[in-house]
């Protein structure tokens, strides 16, 4: 093949790249972070773009790679391992400098990102984590520990529930990092006076977990359940919906999430949520994108970044109302 082919060949493919980038380099007044011509390309795989608070994430993202002059190349999982690995698969066809990765699962995706690894990309983790042990070689972790979130979450009911109660656990998805670790923290921080009388999986969804609410209204009557307590601000908002449907609301002295999403702070506002554990979604978005355009240019850092949760009720809500 010639010269001329060759360069044919090499500008047509990187205008099909180009196509499906979402975060691309802004205004010529961005900082650029290239190198001898070339702009990073950073390919991102998220669990769940329709999640109010994961589109939030993403949004600082892209801002964020546009005042670095760098690509992104945003992917959706859809809370499926299959899909997760597919989009895996196609970034590493798009030959990305870089991957930064959602896990969806705490063991099933670590295929996944042995896949980066195997390629000799850098792989980056964000928000969510592997499962306690695993053994998986990527350059850094930017998120929160999620134990802390449901530590926070029975700190509150311990403080605002001293008798105890009986309590209702909407979890996430049992295997999923975010899950595990929420309900681990919980589990191990709530006064021994509560009692967990059911839970259901409602695989983080609004929708879900109403329905599952709705079968638990009718199983125990008025006067039997104190509290909710959910692994995100989704299932709260859910569980809140069917509790109010029911007219029951009143009898329900807390119903918690996590995430801290304005839907969420609405419902605190209006009296169905008590009160969510906030995590800075936006910030560790922009933070994975500045750690990983840092060690792209050959800078250093660190292996771990965990940014802090914030409990939000009706008495500091006004501070993060928009």
């Amino acid at each position: 093949m010639g010269m001329r082919q060759k360069f044919a060949m090499a500008t047509a493919m990187l205008a099909a790249g180009a196509i499906t980038l979402t975060g691309c380099a802004g205004s010529g007044n961005a900082s650029n972070a290239s190198t001898g011509g070339k702009t990073y390309n950073i390919g991102v795989v998220v669990l769940d773009l329709q999640d109010p608070d994961l589109a939030h994430m993403t949004e600082a993202m892209k801002k964020t790679a546009d005042e670095k002059g760098v690509k992104l190349n945003i992917t959706d999982s859809k809370k499926d391992v299959g899909s997760e690995l597919n989009q895996v698969e196609d970034l590493l066809t798009r030959q990305v400098d870089a991957v930064i990765m959602q896990p969806l699962d705490g063991e099933a995706s670590q295929n996944a990102a042995k896949r980066v690894i195997a390629a000799n990309i850098p792989l980056f983790i964000l928000s969510t984590e592997f499962a306690e042990g695993a053994d998986v070689g990527y350059k850094s972790y930017i998120g929160v520990d999620d134990t802390v979130a449901g530590e926070m979450q029975a700190e509150y009911l311990n403080k605002l529930l001293p008798n105890g109660g009986n309590l209702v656990f909407a979890a996430g998805v049992y295997g999923a990092s975010w899950t595990d670790r929420r309900k681990s923290g919980f589990d191990k921080t709530i006064n021994k006076n509560f009692k967990i009388v059911a839970e259901f999986q409602a695989k983080g969804s609004r929708d879900e977990a109403k329905r599952n609410m709705e079968d638990t209204l009718q199983r125990f009557p008025s006067g039997k359940i104190d509290a909710v307590v959910a692994n995100n601000d989704e299932m709260a908002i859910g569980a809140a919906s069917a509790i109010a449907d029911a007219h029951r609301t009143a009898e329900f002295k807390a119903v918690v999430g996590v995430d801290g999403t304005d839907p969420a702070l609405q419902d605190i506002k209006a009296g169905t949520m008590s009160a969510t554990v906030r995590q800075d979604s936006a910030g560790q978005g922009v933070k994975a994108v500045e750690v990983v355009t840092e060690f792209l240019k050959g800078g250093k850092v660190e292996n771990r970044y965990t940014l802090p949760f914030t409990l939000i009720t009706k008495d500091n809500l006004s501070e993060f109302l928009k």
